[in-house]
């Protein structure tokens, strides 16, 4: 069983991470927040988290083999 994920960054938030890929060791079943903690810091509007083509949040669950990404929210009026 693979017990990697990957993380794919789009956008502001490629700068926060410094990367824009990355693949992450996993252990059993772990939160985003448990693996992404600056995500913490941010408001939750200003990014969106897309796990394996579905939304999710910072409490969703992720196992290995999931993939992630993470893009800025876009919006305008």
């Amino acid at each position: 069983m693979e017990n990697k994920i990957k993380i794919k960054y789009l956008g502001y938030l490629t700068d926060l991470s410094g990367k824009q890929y990355e693949e992450r060791e996993v252990n059993g079943e772990e939160t985003i927040e448990d693996l992404l903690p600056f995500l913490k810091k941010l408001r939750s509007d200003d990014y969106i988290i897309v796990v394996n083509g579905r939304g999710a949040d910072l409490k969703s669950k992720v196992k290995g083999g999931d993939i992630i990404v993470l893009l800025p929210q876009t919006g305008g009026g």
